[in-house]
């Protein structure tokens, strides 16, 4: 289920003129959301093979927030962070 939510997710957002509000609000992406806590490893997994928006998945399901401040806004510094949380909780080697 979740690669095929990912996978739409991914195509319904794809577009550079898509805005950060659609990109989190998108069904798909609501639906991983939905999935909870088992979805937290692959999210970490897809972070691994390419950044994205999903900072905002992964705070929604954990209430966590590992992000520093100043990193607000790169995508790729977000991936990173929530990587070394991953890595810390033991959730991905």
């Amino acid at each position: 289920m979740f690669e095929e939510l990912c996978h739409r997710w991914k195509e319904e957002t794809s577009t550079p003129s898509t805005d950060f509000m659609a990109i989190v609000m998108n069904s798909a992406y609501q639906r991983i959301i939905s999935l909870g806590w088992d979805a937290v490893p692959l999210i970490l997994a897809e972070l691994k093979i390419q950044p994205d928006h999903w900072g905002w998945a992964l705070e929604a399901i954990t209430g966590e927030n590992p992000v520093p401040a100043e990193a607000e806004g790169d995508i790729e510094q977000i991936g990173s962070a929530w990587l070394q949380w991953g890595r810390a909780n033991h959730l991905i080697a």
